[in-house]
């Protein structure tokens, strides 16, 4: 039985029999990369270790590069049940769950290992399964997007190089504000579109990991990558709540312990593809520059005042903070 099957007796009011495992279970799971950069290998690493855990009986289908929608269309899929699990930057996700907006500010880690140790730690996932679920939504995972920089068509050297560009940034407000600190013209646009806007000049540049930058061939047509780290990009995988109630127990048992581990193998994945992936940007030609980023920290310190504002934002954080 599928899930969207599920969720649509659910709508009818049909009764439903759910014995563990008596029937087979196919999940979509959504992404916008492709298929072998880290976003897909964690959920088919997801899919496997659940097949184990099931004996086969349960399974997710994944489809790649935003088959099924954009991220803001595949998080309101698992709402409408045409979309069973989602791959989403937090930075969408959180015009619909606003607490999580703190994941979302710049600088918030140190590097991708520290930000590994704070998803590992159950007190935090635990706030944001708090979160998520009062507003209609299930944590299984929380995957990375890697560390990110900055693509341009013109070297970045220091802060002021990025005065006046127009920055491609995900639509979200907390991005929105950050870029504006650092003096660029922040321009919300949806990742399906920004490589035809960076190759038509609607924008002069954008953030991005290496992976995504590499993998989706930016580079040819913004060349030029400064190297900032201004944040580490978290990427919960999530599933409408009332979806995930619908499963059996021991489905839903499976599928979590499934996501916690799959969450743990592509934050390592996405570290590593990051790493490796210096030396294959540089030899396609792409110019890596490494500005001060003291600014840039300095830029960006007043934007914590305006996010972190909610009791529950304030307690994430302090969580976060205190993370070594």
């Amino acid at each position: 039985m599928k899930l969207t099957n599920l969720a649509l007796c659910l709508a009818m009011g049909t009764a439903l029999v759910t014995p563990a495992f008596a029937q087979e279970v196919t999940l979509k799971a959504s992404h916008n990369a492709n298929a072998d950069e880290p976003y897909g290998v964690g959920l088919r690493h997801m899919a496997e270790v659940l097949e184990e855990k099931s004996g086969g009986k349960a399974t997710i289908s994944v489809f790649d590069n935003a088959q099924l929608g954009d991220e803001m269309e595949s998080i309101q899929g698992t709402q409408m049940g045409t979309v069973d699990i989602a791959v989403t930057a937090n930075e969408t996700l959180a015009n619909f769950v606003p607490d999580l907006t703190v994941f979302s500010l710049p600088f918030l880690f140190k590097d991708a290992e520290q930000m590994d140790r704070a998803l590992s730690d159950a007190a935090v996932l635990d706030e944001m399964q708090t979160a998520l679920e009062a507003q209609g939504f299930h944590l299984l995972a929380v995957f990375s997007a890697g560390t990110r920089h900055i693509m341009t068509k013109k070297p970045i050297a220091s802060i002021e190089d990025i005065s006046g560009l127009k920055i491609r940034t995900m639509q979200n407000p907390a991005h929105v504000d950050t870029f504006k600190a650092f003096g660029a013209n922040p321009t919300p646009l949806a990742y399906t579109e920004l490589y035809g806007a960076l190759e038509t000049g609607v924008v002069d540049g954008a953030e991005a990991a290496n992976t995504n930058f590499y993998a989706q061939k930016f580079y040819e047509v913004a060349p030029e990558w400064a190297v900032i780290g201004w944040l580490e990009l978290v990427a919960p995988v999530i599933m409408g709540k009332a979806a995930y109630d619908a499963l059996p127990e021991d489905v839903k048992t499976a599928l979590d312990e499934a996501g916690m581990e799959a969450g743990k193998f592509q934050r390592k994945t996405y570290l590593d593809s990051d790493n490796a992936r210096f030396a294959d940007l540089e030899a396609v030609g792409v110019t890596i520059t490494r500005p001060d980023d003291a600014p840039f920290r300095a830029a960006a310190a007043p934007i914590y005042d305006q996010y972190v504002i909610t009791d529950t934002q304030k307690k994430i954080f302090g969580m976060l903070k205190s993370v070594e």
